[in-house]
């Protein structure tokens, strides 16, 4: 399944020291949903706010993955 190979990437993030944060928000009509993720130490940093989730986990998992060099 899609949504456990995400969590498994994102576990693997928190794991090498990032922050990991989404939040949907019932507030706002558009761009309910909101993916952060940080890593204390480095210039790294992702926020998106979305309708499409699964897409915009995976650019954070990508965008992570370049800017460590790494293939999480």
């Amino acid at each position: 399944m899609e949504l456990e190979n995400l969590l498994s990437k994102l576990e693997q993030i928190q794991d090498d020291g990032a922050f990991v944060f989404i939040k949907w928000d019932g507030e706002r009509s558009q761009k309910k949903k909101t993916v952060l993720i940080e890593k204390p130490g480095a210039d790294f940093f992702f926020r998106r706010d979305t309708d499409d989730l699964f897409s915009t986990i995976r650019d954070g998992i990508n965008e992570y993955n370049a800017f460590f060099c790494t293939s999480i």
